[in-house]
């Protein structure tokens, strides 16, 4: 028996945007403590002017700009202290030429501050008078109504991913609830008789499973959730059985084992009696023996059984189903550049995905390949990224500048 869809990548992404085009995420609105990684569902407007009064960013002493013009620490510039701003207070104090108030950073500054001059390069000279031994340019060490975003104005665009920072940023903005996307759910089972749970002891023969944790975390990773983990043994009604109650959990149903041409191999055979089998068969390396089906309108992927390459394939083939339930490819890997070390070989005709590791030298990023026994989940545990060799090329020479894409 032969593989019987054989895809290139771009074959594939085609298939999943065609099939799938009609697929979308509900909403919600959550708070935003519980906003981290999540993709917003709508634009995010500023509802006010951050800051919302003109503020000092450094200790030190509000001035004219005409009154320190040329000042210097040979020829400083003198000023009387009329007043102090309180943190956290309303300041009604006013500056008129010749005069200074003390402002702490973030503190307000009075009407008619033209610059802030910080403390080090003050000095009191007593109660009432101060040498400033410093000019400044206008507006210098300070934050005007709006500088960092004003009122009405874009804060975070749909489909942005919620970083840390942006969470305070909308606690700036006052927001206490935001509209995002509902995470797509995932159903995965693992398939084989020779598989037993995480915990379990394994007797000659039997392997325990650690594609279940590692695709999840990869699933997670790329924004949705898994609400379902369970397995199946080599056995058509199992599997069926398995697949249909994932299905009716979840919005993709992910399978690992079970997905070549071997004669307990029968996953493909329940997609295509329940649905349609789109491919069999993936042009990449590792991965090959890859399905892709539809059931009742929902996706489902049949991973190989082989750890590293269940992996590197879902990463591939799920980054193209979440970039199209959130619009735009929200969940981007980050990417590097560094000198290739080695000679790579590639499979001619098929996508190949070599793992790789990377240091950093005085010379730059220096890429080499990570090499191990099929079956090796260490494989990528000390590996740093991929590097994409495209079907038309025969290999990358040690040398070559090369595009890492980090895990």
């Amino acid at each position: 028996m032969e593989l019987l869809k054989v895809k290139t990548i771009d074959e594939m992404k085609n298939i999943i945007n065609e099939t799938f085009k009609g697929i979308t995420l509900e909403k919600e609105t959550i708070n935003i403590n519980h906003g981290l990684g999540r993709v917003l569902s709508a634009d995010v407007i500023s509802t006010m002017d951050v800051p919302h009064f003109n503020r000092s960013v450094v200790d030190g002493y509000a001035v004219k700009l005409t009154d320190i013009q040329g000042a210097s620490n040979a020829i400083p510039g003198f000023l009387r202290i009329t007043g102090e701003v309180q943190m956290g207070q309303e300041t009604r104090n006013i500056l008129n030429q010749g005069e200074t108030v003390y402002v702490p950073t973030g503190g307000m500054v009075p009407e008619g501050t033209e610059a802030m001059v910080m403390i080090e390069y003050t000095e009191k000279l007593g109660e009432h008078d101060l040498a400033i031994y410093t000019n400044a340019g206008a507006n210098e060490n300070m934050m005007l109504i709006g500088d960092d975003i004003r009122n009405g104005e874009l804060a975070f665009s749909r489909g942005h991913v919620l970083r840390p920072q942006d969470i305070g940023v909308l606690s700036a903005l006052g927001y206490l609830q935001i509209d995002v996307f509902k995470r797509p759910k995932l159903s995965i089972i693992s398939t084989g008789d020779e598989i037993i749970r995480p915990g379990e002891t394994p007797k000659p023969g039997e392997v325990i499973d650690i594609n279940t944790p590692a695709l999840a975390a990869v699933a997670k990773r790329l924004g949705a959730d898994v609400v379902l983990t369970s397995y199946a043994r080599d056995d058509q009604g199992d599997i069926q059985e398995a697949i249909e109650n994932g299905l009716e959990k979840g919005d993709m149903v992910i399978l690992s084992g079970g997905s070549s041409v071997g004669e307990k191999d029968y996953t493909v055979k329940v997609i295509d009696n329940l649905g349609e089998v789109l491919l069999h068969g993936l042009a990449v390396k590792p991965g090959k023996p890859t399905i892709l089906g539809t059931i009742l309108k929902k996706p489902v992927i049949g991973l190989p059984g082989q750890p590293a390459a269940a992996i590197m394939v879902l990463m591939i083939v799920l980054r193209e189903f979440m970039t199209l339930y959130y619009g735009q490819d929200s969940f981007r890997y980050q990417g590097v550049q560094g000198i290739l070390m080695e000679n790579i070989h590639a499979a001619p005709g098929r996508r190949t995905f070599q793992t790789v590791s990377i240091s950093e030298t005085e010379k730059g990023l220096e890429v080499r390949p990570t090499h191990g026994k099929s079956g090796m989940i260490t494989l990528l545990s000390y590996s740093d990224g991929y590097i994409e060799i495209t079907e038309n090329e025969e290999g990358k020479n040690a040398g070559d500048r090369v595009n890492v894409t980090l895990f």
